[in-house]
């Protein structure tokens, strides 16, 4: 599917045909510092602001609106959505959705009304498969084999794979279009280090329930099984893959929300993340909501949404 964008323009619409966006399969145990499973999150039942009901039926054609799925950059999966008369501008605004570690690419589709919210704003969606990457730059010699996702780096997957792909194949994530991020939990952190690392594609990014500064959970068994320990190895905790650590860097508008009843990443990450980045005052705008007795879960992260665009579109 070649200059997706601009082929939507020329061709007439299709009629409309049912696809089935659920998947039935359960998420996997999200992260934690004890290796505990948490419970199938809750799916989030909220929807846009003042939206009328958006109908379930869409086309499923590659050069046209609708899902586009199983798409693969090298051996990663990725899904495509386009919404429905998003208008004649040839700069689709996009959204580059990431997962929590080791849920599917679906789940937010699955567990939330993201797609509506994509009609209503009319927002491009990139899914990739993402797996176990905590969006680390590099393995080390420590590096487990479980923590190894790929046999890329996940940051650099997305810099130097996913990203090139994206903009040759769909004519999108290109410099000067309105690029954003959505992620949670691990893919929260995922938001923070691409944009560090991508500071001239993305305008404006959402991370919910993410973790930024790993020093803070030195026992964490993810963060040690790529890293190594951090009594041994505390230059690679602090270095490139701490968001935290490269504040000074910081470029793009950034809303945060964490649950304050997050029994597996802690609030404080997001909070102490936020207090951070406001030492630098004028390189960008960066809004934190703690929300009193969320969890880490659907609930609260499809509960967001409504805050989440409101931040992107005010941002373009």
């Amino acid at each position: 599917m070649k200059r997706l964008c601009h082929l939507l323009l020329i061709l007439p619409w299709l009629a409309a045909t049912t696809v089935n966006c659920s998947r039935q399969e359960p998420l996997s145990p999200v992260e934690t510092s004890t290796a505990a499973t948490e419970t199938e999150p809750v799916v989030a039942q909220t929807t846009p602001t003042n939206l009328t009901a958006q109908s379930q039926e869409f086309v499923n054609f590659t050069n046209s609106s609708g899902w586009d799925k199983d798409r693969k950059v090298d051996d990663v999966f990725y899904d495509l959505y386009i919404p429905p008369d998003y208008g004649s501008d040839p700069s689709l605004p996009c959204l580059l959705v990431l997962p929590g570690w080791d849920f599917p690419r679906t789940s937010w589709v699955d567990n939330t009304s993201l797609v509506e919210y994509a009609d209503h704003y009319k927002y491009a969606l990139i899914l990739p498969e993402m797996g176990k990457t905590l969006y680390e730059s590099q393995y080390y010699p420590e590096t487990q084999p479980a923590y190894k996702w790929n046999a890329i780096p996940g940051s650099q997957f997305i810099r130097d794979k996913l990203i090139p792909h994206i903009q040759e194949t769909h004519n999108l994530l290109k410099p000067g279009q309105h690029n954003t991020m959505l992620g949670l939990s691990t893919g929260g952190r995922g938001v923070a280090l691409i944009a560090l690392e991508n500071p001239e594609i993305f305008v404006a990014g959402a991370s919910l329930s993410g973790d930024f500064s790993q020093e803070n959970m030195t026992d964490d068994k993810l963060m040690t099984g790529v890293y190594g320990p951090f009594r041994q190895f505390s230059d690679r905790w602090l270095g490139r893959d701490n968001p935290q650590e490269r504040a000074e860097e910081w470029k793009m508008p950034l809303y945060l929300a964490h649950g304050t009843a997050d029994s597996v990443v802690p609030e404080s990450q997001s909070r102490l993340f936020y207090e951070e980045l406001k030492k630098y005052p004028g390189q960008s705008i960066v809004e934190y909501n703690p929300v009193t007795g969320a969890g880490h879960d659907y609930k609260f992260w499809g509960g967001q949404l409504d805050e989440v665009f409101e931040f992107l579109e005010k941002n373009k």
